[in-house]
């Protein structure tokens, strides 16, 4: 485990498989009360499939203040209301984790890959809205959007979105879901969306294996 130049977080980094410079570098977030480590198994079973491409898994930056973990926002007290206004406070330390390992891994924004699950989603689908350019692809595995946000008038590129629910899902229920997608769609972002039944608030190997086949299409020769 490495730590970040600040010293405050940790960050799990698994190089490409090809054992050459990595071409695409793929950022997974994980979600509240976790850690990168818990991600870390999805670095692993793509690897193979994306020989080019670096994986990293920070912890979040806080420690989450409802038990052991980390998080990227406090969800103590949290509502409709005032969540939108700490996602946006959380923003930028995820937009400095992103560019400093993308220098890290020597790889242009839009080779960038954010891969999500729960607050990581969160995180990683506003940070799309807000500062398009910075990645090439987000992947949302039981996310939302804590409010529509405008992107951007002059974004120049949009990142392809995946979105991967759970119709079983009782802390991001579908309609949650499909409302992300749809802010997303509206905001001229291609969005692909699955909801599996059956599926409650977890990653399936039915949602991994859409992730992964998401990435080989947006990511080439990754």
């Amino acid at each position: 485990m490495n730590s970040t130049a600040d010293g405050s977080d940790d960050v799990l980094r698994l190089a490409p498989a090809s054992g050459v410079a990595a071409r695409r570098l793929v950022i997974l977030l994980h979600g509240v009360g976790s850690s990168g480590a818990d991600l870390m198994p999805l670095a692993q079973a793509w690897r193979g499939a994306l020989p080019g491409t670096a994986f990293v898994a920070p912890d979040a930056p806080q420690p989450f203040d409802l038990g052991n973990g980390r998080q990227w926002f406090s969800i103590a007290g949290v509502t409709e209301e005032n969540r939108p206004a700490r996602v946006a406070a959380a923003l930028p330390a995820l937009a400095e984790l992103i560019e400093t390992e993308r220098q890290r891994a020597g790889v242009a924004p839009a080779d960038v890959a954010l891969v999500g699950f729960s607050q990581g989603s969160i995180m990683a689908l506003h940070l799309a809205m807000t500062d398009p350019e910075r990645c090439g692809a987000v992947v949302a595995f039981a996310g939302r959007i804590a409010a529509p946000v405008a992107t951007p008038d002059g974004a120049g590129r949009r990142p392809p979105v995946l979105m991967v629910g759970g119709a079983a899902d009782s802390i991001m229920p579908p309609a949650v879901v499909q409302a992300a997608a749809a802010h997303f769609r509206s905001a001229g972002f291609a969005v692909e969306e699955h909801l599996l039944r059956g599926v409650p608030h977890t990653i399936t190997a039915a949602g991994a294996q859409l992730g992964l086949s998401f990435l080989e299409r947006v990511l080439p020769s990754a």
